[in-house]
């Protein structure tokens, strides 16, 4: 592993200050790190939101149980047992 490899964290710090300098494009500046401009803009829009702290690595996980055992099925499985 060499050591001087990048973090996602570094990355994305040094993307959103390119794209503040207004240097380049964004869709160039998208090309050079090579993400796609979907990606870009999560993260200005994260940045601009939420400052540095916005950058940081979020859980994939999702948020809220798709299927949830309604009571009366969860209690008459309790009984059964």
């Amino acid at each position: 592993m060499p050591w001087r490899e990048l973090k996602p964290m570094d990355l994305k710090v040094m993307f959103i200050a390119e794209y503040l300098s207004e240097k380049h494009s964004f869709s160039r500046l998208c090309q050079d790190y090579q993400i796609s401009r979907k990606t870009g803009y999560k993260w200005v829009e994260r940045y601009e939101l939420e400052g540095p702290s916005g950058l940081d690595e979020r859980s994939r996980r999702r948020h809220n149980q798709t299927y949830v055992v309604p009571l009366v099925v969860r209690q008459a499985i309790i009984e059964l047992r």
